[in-house]
């Protein structure tokens, strides 16, 4: 699963729409940030990205807390003239966008295909949106490729260790069965996290679709704890950001929009070009660091990107500590439990965000000798990871970037 975590933009010039943004984006550590910095004198030169002069471009960004219990950012540099037709394409296309990928994937949503799929009963097929469709298709092929590394059918065990969104906000009570008065001062059960554990069997799940519709069938097993009886449950938290994020970046690139990029909570980015000519990169291309995992407004590492995704996960945004162990929101399906690997973090840059979000889940999970053997086998992908050392953590990476020091 993943974590919320957030970019912090800085325009040269332009106009920013920060609607919604204000205090609470600066309230978290970013785990990705954005430099958006033009060096002193470069003002007045002429900048010519791909054949198109952005010299005069402007820039505008967008922000609303409405969707995936987090933060999305669309940000764009545009001619001045266009800038009325973008704010026509957020309010209309990229808002349908947000709400269709929201309301569908999203655990606890009214009119949430998963939703409905986790009150099925076990073995149960029901129809789902086309939203849903896609996104399991991709899940489904991420768990398949990651061996089961990334699963998303771990959600009883993501909401058994107080990580769902039920536990986001500030007035939890225990309502489950298995729910602790103080989850984050008391370990679950054991005999759930073993019950639940045999419930994330991701290939005994269908999606097909099938006359022009689409369906899901809930994989034929169910376990029983102390009288009552639990069946799978799925959370896409871990590969929908990531999708909606590859959507939003497909709709401004149909609408003419080359220049910007798409940030869903922080974690999940689909850049297209930068307008902006950026000390040290190439012109046309973003500079991205990754936030230390140890240290705390320090950067690690630094890769240079344009047209393509990334995604980073990683222990250190969400977790508790019980008796000076560190329980994180990433939970192994091998184990039911908050992974335990070398890896603090890792990012992953590539042409699918969706993808992005669920290998880098994969690579925590994994461990760094079997994370890196792994990225091998895939085409198109590259890597950071931060690994632990007795002393703090040492880089692993085939990406062109650079260590931070």
């Amino acid at each position: 699963m993943r974590g919320a975590v957030y970019f912090v933009v800085v325009f040269d010039a332009g106009i920013c729409y920060n609607k919604a943004m204000a205090k609470k984006a600066f309230r978290t550590v970013a785990a990705l940030v954005i430099a958006v910095l033009c060096a002193i004198g470069l003002s007045g030169c002429k900048i010519v990205v791909d054949g198109v002069d952005v010299t005069d471009y402007t820039g505008v960004q967008y922000t609303t807390y409405d969707y995936f219990n987090t933060y999305c950012s669309v940000s764009c540099y545009l001619p001045a003239s266009e800038t009325e037709r973008f704010e026509e394409l957020w309010d209309n296309d990229i808002r349908e966008v947000l709400n269709a990928v929201s309301g569908s994937v999203s655990v606890d949503g009214e009119t949430s295909s998963i939703a409905a799929f986790n009150n099925a009963k076990a073995g149960e097929k029901i129809e789902i949106d086309k939203t849903a469709y896609d996104a399991l298709t991709l899940a489904k092929q991420a768990y398949e490729t990651t061996g089961g590394a990334f699963n998303p059918a771990i959600a009883l065990s993501v909401d058994l260790w107080g990580f769902s969104p039920r536990f986001n906000g500030e007035e939890y009570v225990a309502s489950a069965p298995y729910d602790r008065a103080d989850y984050r001062a008391q370990l679950p059960e054991e005999k759930y996290v073993q019950a639940f554990k045999t419930l994330a069997d991701f290939s005994k799940t269908s999606v097909y679709e099938e006359d022009g519709k689409y369906y899901a069938v809930k994989a034929d097993i169910a376990v029983t704890v102390d009288g009552r009886e639990y069946t799978q449950q799925l959370n896409l938290n871990g590969i929908g950001k990531g999708y909606c994020a590859d959507l939003i970046a497909g709709l401004m690139r149909e609408n003419g929009f080359e220049f910007g990029y798409v940030s869903i909570g922080g974690s999940s980015l689909s850049v297209l070009k930068n307008a902006r000519k950026e000390v040290g990169t190439e012109t046309g291309k973003w500079s991205v660091s990754v936030l230390s995992p140890v240290d705390s407004g320090k950067n690690y590492f630094k890769v240079y990107l344009k047209d393509t995704s990334l995604a980073t996960s990683g222990g250190y945004q969400q977790y508790y500590e019980i008796n000076g162990k560190r329980y994180s929101h990433i939970i192994d399906p091998a184990t039911g439990a908050p992974y335990n690997s070398d890896v603090l973090t890792a990012s992953v840059y590539g042409e699918n965000a969706a993808l992005c979000d669920a290998y880098s889940t994969a690579l925590c999970v994994l461990g760094e000798e079997k994370a890196a053997e792994f990225m091998k086998s895939l085409d198109g992908y590259t890597y950071t990871m931060a690994i632990k050392t007795g002393d703090g953590f040492r880089v692993v990476t085939n990406s062109e970037g650079k260590e931070i020091k």
